[in-house]
Protein backbone atom coordinates (compact mmCIF):
# COMPACT_ATOMS: atom_id res chain seq x y z
CA UNK A 1 0.00 0.00 0.00
CA UNK A 2 1.30 3.40 -0.28
CA UNK A 3 2.99 5.10 1.93
CA UNK A 4 3.03 8.93 1.42
CA UNK A 5 5.39 11.45 3.21
CA UNK A 6 4.76 14.75 1.74
CA UNK A 7 7.80 17.50 2.43
CA UNK A 8 7.56 19.62 5.57
CA UNK A 9 6.41 23.07 5.03
CA UNK A 10 9.59 25.22 5.46
CA UNK A 11 7.96 27.86 7.06
CA UNK A 12 6.77 25.52 10.12
CA UNK A 13 10.80 23.97 9.94
CA UNK A 14 11.75 27.81 10.70
CA UNK A 15 9.61 28.40 13.09
CA UNK A 16 10.87 25.18 15.37
CA UNK A 17 14.53 25.95 14.82
CA UNK A 18 13.95 29.92 15.93
CA UNK A 19 11.69 28.47 18.86
CA UNK A 20 14.55 25.92 20.09
CA UNK A 21 17.01 28.47 19.50
CA UNK A 22 15.45 30.85 22.20
CA UNK A 23 14.65 28.05 24.12
CA UNK A 24 18.13 26.45 24.33
CA UNK A 25 19.69 30.48 24.49
CA UNK A 26 16.96 31.71 27.37
CA UNK A 27 18.20 28.26 29.20
CA UNK A 28 21.84 28.60 29.06
CA UNK A 29 21.44 32.02 30.07
CA UNK A 30 19.62 30.96 33.00
CA UNK A 31 22.00 28.79 33.97
CA UNK A 32 26.04 30.53 33.69
CA UNK A 33 24.00 33.23 35.52
CA UNK A 34 22.81 31.55 38.01
CA UNK A 35 24.01 30.85 42.16
CA UNK A 36 23.49 27.22 41.70
CA UNK A 37 24.88 25.67 44.91
CA UNK A 38 25.54 21.51 44.71
CA UNK A 39 24.00 20.23 47.87
CA UNK A 40 23.88 16.71 49.09
CA UNK A 41 23.80 14.30 45.98
CA UNK A 42 24.91 17.02 43.64
CA UNK A 43 28.19 18.45 45.60
CA UNK A 44 28.58 14.20 45.61
CA UNK A 45 28.21 14.07 41.99
CA UNK A 46 30.85 17.13 41.24
CA UNK A 47 33.88 15.42 44.00
CA UNK A 48 33.59 11.61 42.13
CA UNK A 49 33.08 13.89 38.29
CA UNK A 50 36.05 15.96 39.76
CA UNK A 51 38.36 12.19 40.38
CA UNK A 52 37.98 10.88 36.86
CA UNK A 53 41.71 11.24 34.84
CA UNK A 54 43.37 11.03 37.77
CA UNK A 55 44.53 7.99 40.95
CA UNK A 56 40.93 7.87 42.26
CA UNK A 57 39.11 8.00 38.54
CA UNK A 58 35.43 6.10 39.56
CA UNK A 59 34.94 2.73 37.76
CA UNK A 60 31.64 1.99 39.55
CA UNK A 61 28.65 4.48 39.81
CA UNK A 62 26.58 6.82 41.87
CA UNK A 63 26.18 5.73 45.25
CA UNK A 64 22.98 3.80 46.32
CA UNK A 65 21.30 4.54 49.86
CA UNK A 66 21.42 0.41 50.46
CA UNK A 67 25.42 0.86 50.68
CA UNK A 68 26.10 -0.55 47.00
CA UNK A 69 26.77 1.88 43.89
CA UNK A 70 24.75 2.05 40.77
CA UNK A 71 26.30 -0.13 38.15
CA UNK A 72 28.93 1.98 36.15
CA UNK A 73 30.81 5.63 36.09
CA UNK A 74 29.74 6.29 32.32
CA UNK A 75 27.69 9.14 33.93
CA UNK A 76 30.91 10.68 35.73
CA UNK A 77 33.26 10.29 32.61
CA UNK A 78 30.74 12.45 30.17
CA UNK A 79 30.05 15.05 32.94
CA UNK A 80 34.05 15.28 33.12
CA UNK A 81 35.23 16.87 30.17
CA UNK A 82 32.17 19.66 29.99
CA UNK A 83 32.91 19.89 33.79
CA UNK A 84 36.68 21.01 33.36
CA UNK A 85 36.14 23.18 30.42
CA UNK A 86 33.88 24.97 32.97
CA UNK A 87 36.74 25.99 35.01
CA UNK A 88 35.78 22.90 37.54
CA UNK A 89 32.75 25.38 38.51
CA UNK A 90 29.10 23.82 40.03
CA UNK A 91 27.63 25.26 36.21
CA UNK A 92 29.92 23.19 34.70
CA UNK A 93 27.72 20.26 35.90
CA UNK A 94 24.62 21.93 34.95
CA UNK A 95 26.23 22.77 31.09
CA UNK A 96 27.50 18.92 31.59
CA UNK A 97 24.37 17.64 31.80
CA UNK A 98 22.46 19.84 29.05
CA UNK A 99 25.49 18.66 26.23
CA UNK A 100 24.78 15.10 27.37
CA UNK A 101 20.73 15.08 26.73
CA UNK A 102 21.00 16.98 23.70
CA UNK A 103 23.47 14.42 22.30
CA UNK A 104 21.12 12.29 23.41
CA UNK A 105 18.07 13.72 22.25
CA UNK A 106 19.92 14.76 18.90
CA UNK A 107 21.48 11.05 18.06
CA UNK A 108 17.20 9.84 18.97
CA UNK A 109 16.12 12.08 16.30
CA UNK A 110 19.12 10.95 13.39
CA UNK A 111 18.07 7.72 14.15
CA UNK A 112 14.17 8.58 13.36
CA UNK A 113 15.24 10.81 10.26
CA UNK A 114 16.56 7.42 9.03
CA UNK A 115 13.45 5.80 8.86
CA UNK A 116 11.50 8.44 7.05
CA UNK A 117 10.19 12.14 7.60
CA UNK A 118 7.39 10.92 9.20
CA UNK A 119 9.05 9.24 11.91
CA UNK A 120 10.90 12.30 12.32
CA UNK A 121 8.43 14.35 12.89
CA UNK A 122 6.55 12.16 15.29
CA UNK A 123 9.69 11.52 17.52
CA UNK A 124 10.18 14.61 17.98
CA UNK A 125 7.01 15.84 19.21
CA UNK A 126 7.16 13.00 21.36
CA UNK A 127 10.66 14.17 22.81
CA UNK A 128 9.36 17.75 23.22
CA UNK A 129 6.64 16.62 25.22
CA UNK A 130 9.09 14.52 27.60
CA UNK A 131 11.19 17.82 27.95
CA UNK A 132 7.64 19.80 28.74
CA UNK A 133 7.47 16.99 31.56
CA UNK A 134 10.93 17.84 32.45
CA UNK A 135 11.02 21.54 32.39
CA UNK A 136 13.51 22.90 30.72
CA UNK A 137 15.92 22.76 33.53
CA UNK A 138 15.32 19.12 34.57
CA UNK A 139 17.79 19.21 30.30
CA UNK A 140 20.37 20.27 32.96
CA UNK A 141 19.75 18.67 36.06
CA UNK A 142 22.80 16.13 36.30
CA UNK A 143 20.92 14.12 39.10
CA UNK A 144 21.65 10.49 38.07
CA UNK A 145 17.86 9.36 38.08
CA UNK A 146 17.00 12.38 35.53
CA UNK A 147 19.16 11.03 33.34
CA UNK A 148 16.81 7.89 32.61
CA UNK A 149 13.75 9.46 31.38
CA UNK A 150 15.53 10.57 27.62
CA UNK A 151 17.95 7.61 27.63
CA UNK A 152 15.65 4.76 28.10
CA UNK A 153 12.93 6.65 25.16
CA UNK A 154 16.20 6.99 23.01
CA UNK A 155 16.90 2.96 24.01
CA UNK A 156 13.51 2.33 22.58
CA UNK A 157 13.42 4.05 19.29
CA UNK A 158 16.94 2.20 18.86
CA UNK A 159 15.64 -0.91 19.56
CA UNK A 160 12.67 -0.68 17.32
CA UNK A 161 15.11 0.20 14.41
CA UNK A 162 17.65 -2.15 14.88
CA UNK A 163 15.25 -4.82 14.19
CA UNK A 164 15.01 -3.19 10.97
CA UNK A 165 18.92 -3.69 10.71
CA UNK A 166 20.15 -0.11 11.08
CA UNK A 167 23.75 -0.15 12.35
CA UNK A 168 23.24 3.63 13.86
CA UNK A 169 20.42 2.50 16.05
CA UNK A 170 22.11 -0.32 16.96
CA UNK A 171 25.02 1.70 18.23
CA UNK A 172 22.98 3.94 20.03
CA UNK A 173 20.83 0.73 21.67
CA UNK A 174 23.84 -0.65 23.17
CA UNK A 175 25.40 3.14 23.99
CA UNK A 176 22.26 4.78 25.29
CA UNK A 177 21.15 1.47 27.43
CA UNK A 178 24.74 1.03 28.75
CA UNK A 179 24.25 4.51 29.86
CA UNK A 180 20.80 4.03 31.51
CA UNK A 181 21.63 1.07 33.62
CA UNK A 182 25.05 2.49 34.98
CA UNK A 183 23.05 5.74 36.05
CA UNK A 184 20.01 3.86 37.87
CA UNK A 185 19.60 0.37 38.46
CA UNK A 186 16.03 0.95 38.67
CA UNK A 187 15.74 1.29 34.74
CA UNK A 188 18.01 -2.15 34.37
CA UNK A 189 15.12 -4.53 33.25
CA UNK A 190 12.74 -2.52 30.80
CA UNK A 191 16.69 -1.46 28.75
CA UNK A 192 18.04 -5.19 29.04
CA UNK A 193 14.62 -6.18 27.48
CA UNK A 194 15.27 -3.68 24.64
CA UNK A 195 18.37 -4.41 24.57
CA UNK A 196 17.54 -8.06 24.23
CA UNK A 197 15.19 -7.81 21.20
CA UNK A 198 17.73 -5.75 19.49
CA UNK A 199 20.04 -8.41 19.81
CA UNK A 200 17.78 -11.66 19.09
CA UNK A 201 16.76 -8.75 15.59
CA UNK A 202 20.45 -8.58 14.71
CA UNK A 203 21.55 -12.50 15.34
CA UNK A 204 18.47 -13.45 12.99
CA UNK A 205 19.34 -11.20 10.44
CA UNK A 206 23.10 -12.14 10.67
CA UNK A 207 22.21 -15.77 10.08
CA UNK A 208 19.12 -15.47 7.58
CA UNK A 209 18.75 -12.05 6.39
CA UNK A 210 19.22 -10.21 2.76
CA UNK A 211 22.53 -8.68 3.42
CA UNK A 212 23.86 -10.80 6.27
CA UNK A 213 27.48 -9.31 6.14
CA UNK A 214 26.47 -5.70 6.95
CA UNK A 215 24.01 -7.18 9.67
CA UNK A 216 27.44 -9.62 11.21
CA UNK A 217 29.69 -6.17 10.92
CA UNK A 218 26.39 -4.17 12.89
CA UNK A 219 26.85 -7.09 15.58
CA UNK A 220 30.41 -7.03 16.23
CA UNK A 221 30.62 -3.07 16.51
CA UNK A 222 27.57 -3.25 18.47
CA UNK A 223 29.09 -5.82 20.75
CA UNK A 224 32.65 -3.67 20.75
CA UNK A 225 30.93 -0.90 21.72
CA UNK A 226 29.20 -2.81 24.85
CA UNK A 227 32.44 -4.65 25.71
CA UNK A 228 34.20 -0.91 26.18
CA UNK A 229 31.03 0.95 28.09
CA UNK A 230 31.08 -2.34 30.74
CA UNK A 231 35.11 -3.06 31.43
CA UNK A 232 35.41 -0.56 34.51
CA UNK A 233 32.63 -2.19 36.39
CA UNK A 234 33.94 -5.43 35.16
CA UNK A 235 37.25 -4.38 36.05
CA UNK A 236 35.91 -3.24 39.95
CA UNK A 237 34.03 -6.77 40.01
CA UNK A 238 37.36 -8.66 39.37
CA UNK A 239 39.61 -6.63 41.57
CA UNK A 240 37.48 -6.05 44.49
CA UNK A 241 35.54 -8.54 47.01
CA UNK A 242 32.67 -8.90 46.96
CA UNK A 243 32.68 -6.33 44.27
CA UNK A 244 30.05 -3.81 43.55
CA UNK A 245 28.13 -6.24 40.50
CA UNK A 246 27.78 -9.04 43.49
CA UNK A 247 26.56 -5.82 45.95
CA UNK A 248 23.32 -5.60 43.18
CA UNK A 249 22.74 -8.87 42.52
CA UNK A 250 22.92 -9.97 46.59
CA UNK A 251 20.81 -6.83 46.87
CA UNK A 252 17.92 -7.53 44.03
CA UNK A 253 17.88 -11.28 45.31
CA UNK A 254 17.58 -10.74 49.08
CA UNK A 255 15.83 -7.11 49.30
CA UNK A 256 16.22 -5.69 53.05
CA UNK A 257 12.83 -4.34 53.15
CA UNK A 258 9.59 -5.81 51.47
CA UNK A 259 9.25 -5.06 47.66
CA UNK A 260 6.15 -2.91 46.41
CA UNK A 261 4.65 -6.19 45.18
CA UNK A 262 3.02 -7.01 41.12
CA UNK A 263 -0.18 -5.64 42.30
CA UNK A 264 0.92 -2.30 43.49
CA UNK A 265 3.83 -2.72 40.42
CA UNK A 266 0.30 -2.55 37.74
CA UNK A 267 -1.52 -0.09 39.84
CA UNK A 268 1.78 2.49 38.97
CA UNK A 269 2.40 1.56 35.32
CA UNK A 270 -1.17 2.17 34.56
CA UNK A 271 -0.78 5.92 36.48
CA UNK A 272 1.65 6.68 34.36
CA UNK A 273 -0.53 5.49 30.69
CA UNK A 274 -3.65 7.07 32.23
CA UNK A 275 -4.74 10.69 31.34
CA UNK A 276 -3.68 13.43 31.88
CA UNK A 277 0.23 11.50 31.95
CA UNK A 278 2.03 11.92 34.88
CA UNK A 279 4.97 12.56 32.30
CA UNK A 280 3.53 15.50 30.52
CA UNK A 281 2.54 16.98 33.81
CA UNK A 282 6.03 16.53 35.21
CA UNK A 283 4.75 15.48 38.75
CA UNK A 284 3.31 12.37 40.54
CA UNK A 285 0.35 12.03 43.12
CA UNK A 286 2.85 11.45 46.22
CA UNK A 287 1.54 10.65 49.73
CA UNK A 288 3.29 12.18 52.70
CA UNK A 289 6.33 9.88 52.90
CA UNK A 290 6.79 11.62 49.16
CA UNK A 291 6.06 7.80 48.35
CA UNK A 292 3.83 7.71 44.46
CA UNK A 293 0.24 7.37 45.85
CA UNK A 294 -0.66 3.65 44.80
CA UNK A 295 -4.16 3.75 45.98
CA UNK A 296 -7.12 2.89 43.45
CA UNK A 297 -6.83 1.44 39.83
CA UNK A 298 -6.36 4.45 37.28
CA UNK A 299 -7.65 3.73 33.76
CA UNK A 300 -4.80 2.94 31.49
CA UNK A 301 -5.57 5.01 28.22
CA UNK A 302 -2.54 4.20 26.81
CA UNK A 303 -2.85 0.49 26.97
CA UNK A 304 -5.97 0.73 25.65
CA UNK A 305 -5.18 2.64 22.78
CA UNK A 306 -2.37 0.56 22.18
CA UNK A 307 -4.56 -2.49 21.98
CA UNK A 308 -6.59 -1.15 18.56
CA UNK A 309 -3.51 0.27 17.34
CA UNK A 310 -1.55 -2.78 17.21
CA UNK A 311 -4.43 -4.40 16.03
CA UNK A 312 -5.31 -1.81 13.38
CA UNK A 313 -1.27 -2.24 12.28
CA UNK A 314 -1.73 -6.08 12.19
CA UNK A 315 -5.16 -5.46 9.67
CA UNK A 316 -3.53 -3.09 7.26
CA UNK A 317 0.33 -5.68 7.36
CA UNK A 318 2.76 -2.29 8.63
CA UNK A 319 5.53 -4.15 10.23
CA UNK A 320 7.08 -0.72 11.47
CA UNK A 321 4.27 0.42 13.41
CA UNK A 322 3.39 -3.20 14.80
CA UNK A 323 6.51 -3.73 15.97
CA UNK A 324 6.52 -0.11 17.19
CA UNK A 325 3.32 -1.51 18.98
CA UNK A 326 4.98 -5.28 20.12
CA UNK A 327 8.01 -3.33 22.02
CA UNK A 328 5.61 -0.92 23.79
CA UNK A 329 3.65 -3.67 25.05
CA UNK A 330 6.22 -5.62 26.07
CA UNK A 331 7.72 -2.63 27.95
CA UNK A 332 4.15 -2.33 29.87
CA UNK A 333 4.81 -5.51 31.29
CA UNK A 334 8.91 -5.41 32.26
CA UNK A 335 7.98 -2.23 33.01
CA UNK A 336 5.12 -3.24 35.80
CA UNK A 337 7.70 -5.91 37.12
CA UNK A 338 10.42 -4.39 37.58
CA UNK A 339 7.86 -1.32 39.72
CA UNK A 340 6.77 -4.50 41.26
CA UNK A 341 11.07 -5.00 42.78
CA UNK A 342 11.39 -1.57 44.41
CA UNK A 343 12.09 -2.22 47.57
CA UNK A 344 10.69 0.11 50.02
CA UNK A 345 8.11 3.51 49.80
CA UNK A 346 8.29 3.39 45.79
CA UNK A 347 9.54 7.66 45.66
CA UNK A 348 8.94 8.76 42.13
CA UNK A 349 12.79 9.28 41.62
CA UNK A 350 13.27 5.77 41.89
CA UNK A 351 10.48 5.79 38.80
CA UNK A 352 11.21 8.57 36.38
CA UNK A 353 12.09 5.78 33.32
CA UNK A 354 8.61 5.11 33.50
CA UNK A 355 8.12 8.74 31.38
CA UNK A 356 9.58 7.03 28.73
CA UNK A 357 7.70 4.19 28.67
CA UNK A 358 4.47 6.19 28.75
CA UNK A 359 5.79 8.43 25.75
CA UNK A 360 7.05 5.45 23.31
CA UNK A 361 3.26 3.70 24.36
CA UNK A 362 1.53 7.05 23.26
CA UNK A 363 4.45 7.18 19.94
CA UNK A 364 3.17 3.61 19.19
CA UNK A 365 -0.38 4.89 18.84
CA UNK A 366 0.40 8.15 17.18
CA UNK A 367 2.37 6.70 14.42
CA UNK A 368 -0.17 4.02 13.67
CA UNK A 369 -2.82 6.95 13.55
CA UNK A 370 -0.63 9.07 11.34
CA UNK A 371 -0.25 6.78 8.70
CA UNK A 372 -4.00 6.04 8.16
CA UNK A 373 -4.57 9.57 8.12
CA UNK A 374 -2.01 9.88 5.45
CA UNK A 375 -3.56 7.83 3.12
CA UNK A 376 -6.84 9.77 3.13
CA UNK A 377 -6.35 13.22 0.69
CA UNK A 378 -6.30 15.52 3.56
CA UNK A 379 -3.62 13.75 4.99
CA UNK A 380 -1.60 13.07 2.25
CA UNK A 381 -0.54 16.95 2.08
CA UNK A 382 -0.84 17.85 5.76
CA UNK A 383 0.09 14.85 8.04
CA UNK A 384 3.45 15.39 8.77
CA UNK A 385 2.51 19.23 9.04
CA UNK A 386 -0.20 18.79 11.35
CA UNK A 387 2.64 16.93 13.87
CA UNK A 388 5.15 19.78 12.98
CA UNK A 389 2.10 22.46 14.44
CA UNK A 390 1.81 20.55 17.50
CA UNK A 391 5.41 20.27 18.24
CA UNK A 392 5.74 24.24 17.91
CA UNK A 393 2.48 24.70 20.30
CA UNK A 394 4.27 22.07 23.09
CA UNK A 395 7.38 24.00 22.40
CA UNK A 396 5.84 27.57 22.71
CA UNK A 397 3.95 26.07 26.12
CA UNK A 398 7.49 24.92 27.47
CA UNK A 399 8.39 29.41 26.63
CA UNK A 400 5.39 30.57 28.42
CA UNK A 401 6.01 27.80 31.35
CA UNK A 402 9.55 28.97 31.67
CA UNK A 403 12.98 28.39 32.71
CA UNK A 404 12.26 26.92 36.74
CA UNK A 405 15.63 26.56 38.85
CA UNK A 406 14.08 25.30 42.12
CA UNK A 407 14.49 21.90 41.62
CA UNK A 408 17.85 21.92 41.15
CA UNK A 409 18.14 23.37 44.80
CA UNK A 410 16.83 20.27 46.32
CA UNK A 411 16.03 22.62 49.76
CA UNK A 412 15.84 26.88 49.32
CA UNK A 413 15.95 26.44 53.04
CA UNK A 414 18.81 24.04 53.22
CA UNK A 415 21.04 25.49 50.58
CA UNK A 416 20.59 28.80 53.19
CA UNK A 417 21.56 26.88 55.87
CA UNK A 418 24.96 25.67 54.37
CA UNK A 419 26.01 28.75 52.82
CA UNK A 420 25.43 30.35 56.36
CA UNK A 421 27.53 27.31 58.20
CA UNK A 422 30.29 26.79 55.96
CA UNK A 423 32.24 29.70 55.91
CA UNK A 424 32.64 30.12 60.09
CA UNK A 425 33.59 26.23 59.56
CA UNK A 426 36.11 26.38 56.98
CA UNK A 427 37.49 29.69 58.59
CA UNK A 428 37.87 27.38 61.66
CA UNK A 429 39.15 24.36 60.76
CA UNK A 430 42.40 26.01 59.17
CA UNK A 431 43.90 26.13 62.59
CA UNK A 432 43.18 23.17 63.24
CA UNK A 433 46.01 20.15 62.59
CA UNK A 434 45.21 17.94 59.65
CA UNK A 435 44.08 15.10 58.75
CA UNK A 436 40.80 16.34 59.90
CA UNK A 437 37.97 13.53 60.80
CA UNK A 438 34.67 14.82 60.08
CA UNK A 439 32.06 13.02 62.06
CA UNK A 440 28.75 11.24 60.52
CA UNK A 441 25.64 13.07 59.50
CA UNK A 442 22.55 12.06 57.73
CA UNK A 443 20.19 14.85 57.13
CA UNK A 444 20.93 18.73 56.88
CA UNK A 445 23.82 17.95 59.39
CA UNK A 446 25.50 15.91 56.68
CA UNK A 447 25.18 17.67 53.93
CA UNK A 448 26.53 20.91 55.74
CA UNK A 449 29.32 18.73 56.76
CA UNK A 450 29.70 17.55 52.83
CA UNK A 451 29.47 21.11 51.71
CA UNK A 452 32.73 21.62 54.01
CA UNK A 453 34.44 18.89 53.21
CA UNK A 454 34.52 19.72 49.50
CA UNK A 455 35.64 23.72 50.59
CA UNK A 456 38.41 22.38 52.13
CA UNK A 457 39.71 20.11 49.29
CA UNK A 458 39.39 23.07 46.85
CA UNK A 459 41.54 24.93 49.26
CA UNK A 460 44.24 22.33 50.46
CA UNK A 461 42.89 21.45 53.70
CA UNK A 462 42.89 17.80 54.88
CA UNK A 463 39.22 17.05 55.84
CA UNK A 464 38.06 13.26 55.87
CA UNK A 465 35.33 10.71 57.02
CA UNK A 466 35.16 7.24 58.07
CA UNK A 467 35.84 4.60 55.54
CA UNK A 468 32.25 3.63 55.79
CA UNK A 469 32.09 6.51 53.50
CA UNK A 470 34.23 5.16 50.83
CA UNK A 471 31.85 3.95 48.53
CA UNK A 472 30.05 7.31 48.22
CA UNK A 473 33.40 9.93 48.11
CA UNK A 474 36.25 7.48 47.31
CA UNK A 475 38.96 6.39 49.38
CA UNK A 476 40.81 8.88 49.32
CA UNK A 477 38.49 11.20 51.04
CA UNK A 478 38.11 8.86 54.35
CA UNK A 479 40.40 8.21 57.51
CA UNK A 480 40.10 5.63 60.24
CA UNK A 481 39.09 8.40 63.22
CA UNK A 482 42.01 7.38 65.57
CA UNK A 483 44.89 8.10 62.38
CA UNK A 484 43.30 11.86 62.56
CA UNK A 485 44.96 14.55 64.12
CA UNK A 486 41.73 16.83 64.89
CA UNK A 487 37.75 16.51 64.73
CA UNK A 488 35.03 18.80 63.62
CA UNK A 489 31.36 17.75 63.69
CA UNK A 490 28.16 19.02 62.62
CA UNK A 491 25.19 18.07 65.22
CA UNK A 492 21.39 18.42 65.46
CA UNK A 493 19.10 17.49 68.36
CA UNK A 494 20.09 15.81 71.32
CA UNK A 495 23.32 14.93 69.99
CA UNK A 496 24.35 19.04 69.91
CA UNK A 497 23.03 19.52 73.15
CA UNK A 498 25.31 16.53 75.15
CA UNK A 499 28.24 18.10 72.79
CA UNK A 500 27.71 21.60 74.32
CA UNK A 501 28.45 20.35 77.73
CA UNK A 502 31.32 18.42 76.73
CA UNK A 503 34.84 20.53 77.50
CA UNK A 504 36.85 18.62 74.82
CA UNK A 505 34.59 20.50 71.95
CA UNK A 506 34.52 24.43 71.40
CA UNK A 507 31.67 25.64 69.44
CA UNK A 508 31.99 27.03 66.70
CA UNK A 509 29.00 28.17 65.18
CA UNK A 510 25.28 27.55 65.88
CA UNK A 511 22.30 28.05 63.03
CA UNK A 512 18.25 27.84 63.44
CA UNK A 513 16.89 27.80 59.78
CA UNK A 514 13.78 28.92 60.92
CA UNK A 515 12.59 32.36 61.98
CA UNK A 516 11.72 32.56 65.69
CA UNK A 517 8.14 32.48 64.68
CA UNK A 518 8.70 29.24 63.04
CA UNK A 519 10.64 27.68 65.99
CA UNK A 520 8.08 28.60 68.46
CA UNK A 521 5.43 26.92 66.42
CA UNK A 522 7.46 24.27 65.79
CA UNK A 523 8.27 23.91 69.86
CA UNK A 524 4.48 24.04 70.65
CA UNK A 525 3.88 20.92 67.83
CA UNK A 526 6.62 19.17 69.91
CA UNK A 527 5.58 20.26 73.40
CA UNK A 528 2.41 18.56 72.08
CA UNK A 529 2.57 15.48 71.09
CA UNK A 530 5.94 15.07 72.47
CA UNK A 531 5.63 16.63 75.91
CA UNK A 532 6.34 14.90 78.82
CA UNK A 533 6.91 14.86 82.78
CA UNK A 534 10.53 14.54 83.69
CA UNK A 535 11.91 14.75 87.10
CA UNK A 536 13.72 17.90 88.33
CA UNK A 537 17.24 18.55 87.09
CA UNK A 538 16.63 16.43 83.97
CA UNK A 539 19.45 17.28 80.95
CA UNK A 540 18.46 19.12 77.84
CA UNK A 541 19.82 16.13 76.18
CA UNK A 542 18.16 13.91 78.12
CA UNK A 543 14.83 15.52 77.46
CA UNK A 544 15.33 15.94 73.87
CA UNK A 545 16.06 12.36 73.75
CA UNK A 546 12.54 11.46 75.13
CA UNK A 547 11.07 13.73 72.77
CA UNK A 548 12.67 12.07 69.79
CA UNK A 549 11.49 8.72 70.54
CA UNK A 550 7.72 9.60 71.14
CA UNK A 551 7.87 11.76 68.11
CA UNK A 552 8.94 8.91 66.29
CA UNK A 553 5.88 6.43 67.64
CA UNK A 554 3.84 9.57 66.43
CA UNK A 555 5.30 9.83 63.35
CA UNK A 556 4.42 6.21 62.69
CA UNK A 557 1.29 6.47 63.89
CA UNK A 558 0.69 9.58 61.31
CA UNK A 559 2.17 7.93 58.25
CA UNK A 560 0.16 4.90 58.92
CA UNK A 561 -3.40 7.32 59.18
CA UNK A 562 -5.43 7.29 55.96
CA UNK A 563 -5.00 11.27 56.26
CA UNK A 564 -2.96 12.31 58.16
CA UNK A 565 -3.42 15.58 60.89
CA UNK A 566 -3.17 19.15 59.78
CA UNK A 567 -0.97 19.36 63.19
CA UNK A 568 1.50 16.32 61.16
CA UNK A 569 1.54 17.74 58.22
CA UNK A 570 2.94 21.28 59.65
CA UNK A 571 5.49 19.60 61.93
CA UNK A 572 6.93 17.70 58.66
CA UNK A 573 7.36 21.20 56.56
CA UNK A 574 9.25 22.86 59.48
CA UNK A 575 11.41 20.00 59.85
CA UNK A 576 12.28 19.46 56.31
CA UNK A 577 13.34 23.04 56.17
CA UNK A 578 15.60 21.95 58.49
CA UNK A 579 16.38 21.24 62.49
CA UNK A 580 19.27 23.59 64.45
CA UNK A 581 22.85 22.59 63.85
CA UNK A 582 25.83 23.22 65.76
CA UNK A 583 29.41 23.12 64.43
CA UNK A 584 32.04 21.79 66.86
CA UNK A 585 35.52 21.55 66.82
CA UNK A 586 37.74 18.85 69.08
CA UNK A 587 40.58 20.69 71.35
CA UNK A 588 42.54 17.95 70.86
CA UNK A 589 43.36 14.73 69.03
CA UNK A 590 39.92 12.57 68.30
CA UNK A 591 39.49 10.44 71.56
Amino acid sequence: MEDPQPPVDRRLVYAVVALLVIALGWLLYRLVTSDWLPIGDYRTLQLRVADVGGSETPIIGVYSRYQWNHPGPMLFYALALPYRLGGSSPIGLLIGALLINLGVIATTLWIAARAGRRTFVLVGFFIALLCFGMNPAGLADPWNPEFVILAVFATAIASWRTIFGDRVAAVALVLFGSFAIQCHIGSALPVAMLVGIGAVALLARSVRGTNRSHDRRTSLIALGVAIVCWIPPIVEQLTHSPGNLRLIYGFLRNPPLATTGFATGVRIMFRFLSIPGNWVQGTEPTLINSAINTSGWAIPWALLALCVAAWWAWRKNWRNELSLCAIAAALIVVGAIAASRIVGAPSPYLLRWMWAIAAFTWLAVAAVALRQIALTKFGRQHATNLVVVATIFVLILTLIRGVNLTPLRLSTSWTRAIAALTPPALAAIKELPGPIYLGDGYGLDGSAGLDLLARAEETGIDVRRSPSWAYIYGDKRTIERSQAASEVLFLTESARLETEADPYYREIFTYDPLTPDQRAEFDALVAKYAGFDHPEGMSPAAIARGQEQLLEQWVKTELAAKSPSADFKRYMKLLLDGPVVSVFASNGPPR
